[in-house]
């Protein structure tokens, strides 16, 4: 088994959005007033762990009216829109996992627990490798050998576990290294997303790279015959989206190029909507060895 590199995504995560409507404001060098009433009574907000509420007693000139080219919603509370995407990203962290033995439900036995936290986000990974069936999901609750979650989002079939190369790996950090690569496996990364987005047509995660992985003039090509395979000197991403439209991620291994290509499309509004992208990377006998790199951004916007 010969060993030849350490490949390094750095990742780049930016989240856009273009609000559509225009809107009058009140400023000074200072302070800023996107609307005003006059009003009485009320609470700023009140919330549970699934929503917000702002209520307000007592106010003047309430409605909505509209043109051709304008909206107008009048009222203290009529503008308030807190934001209109958030936007996580989590690498798989390789130096933090532990072996998996069962999977019930949301709750995975694992030999230790030691390094995962509640609220951290974690992979459940069954048969690590070219063929790895994964989940992502939130920590609700540890114990001494037992993980579990608030749910697991999948590629579309969810992990069997049974002890056998099954892993559960903690999600962090910005950078994904794929770890020393021989020609007889294909080494995987995972990068999860959890966005909400308060759009009405949903969002689009699009991905993107500064060029080939690479050390020097030494390159690994992008996969383009659909499969990351052991020993071939290629590799891709794929995505846990299988409906994603304008890209071949959702259906097969894809190279990244650089150009945007989406890897998530979801329509409607989207509360913690969870997805991601397994990264694979194979090489030859004959690649030459180095540390070969390549940074990778990805982008959501609205679907307006």
């Amino acid at each position: 088994m010969v060993f030849r590199f350490l490949p390094v995504f750095l990742i780049f995560a930016t989240a856009l959005s273009w609000p559509s409507l225009t809107s009058a404001q009140m400023s000074s060098l200072n302070y800023k007033i996107e609307w005003d009433t006059v009003n009485a009574g009320g609470g700023d907000s009140s919330s549970s762990s699934s929503y917000l509420l702002r209520d307000t007693i007592n106010g003047n000139a309430l409605g909505g009216t509209s043109s051709a080219s304008y909206q107008l919603n009048a009222g203290y509370r009529a503008g308030v829109n807190d934001q209109l995407i958030t936007f996580e990203l989590f690498a798989e962290n390789p130096s933090i996992s532990v072996d998996a033995t069962a999977l019930a439900g949301t709750t995975v036995t694992v030999t230790s627990s030691s390094g995962f936290a509640v609220g951290d986000f974690a992979a459940v990974v069954q048969d690590v490798g070219a063929s790895q069936v994964a989940a992502i999901g939130k920590i609700t609750s540890t114990s001494g050998t037992s993980i579990t979650f608030d749910r697991l989002t999948n590629g579309g079939v969810a992990p069997v576990i049974d002890g056998t190369n099954d892993k559960v790996f903690l999600l962090s950090g910005t950078s994904a290294p794929l770890g020393s690569l021989n020609s007889a496996a294909v080494a995987t990364e995972l990068i999860g997303f959890n966005v909400s987005a308060d759009v009405d047509n949903g969002y689009t995660i699009q991905a993107m790279s500064d060029g080939d992985l690479r050390d020097g003039s030494n390159v690994i090509a992008g996969v383009t015959d659909g499969t990351v395979s052991a020993g071939s000197a290629e590799y891709g991403g794929r995505s846990s989206d299988t409906t994603v439209s304008g890209s071949t991620f959702g259906s097969q291994d894809t190279a990244f190029t650089t150009s945007f290509q989406p890897v998530v499309s979801k329509t409607g509004h989207q509360f913690e909507d969870r997805d991601f992208v397994t990264l694979k990377a194979s090489d030859t006998s004959s690649t030459p060895s180095g540390t070969y790199s390549q940074a990778l951004t990805f982008v959501v916007s609205g679907n307006y």
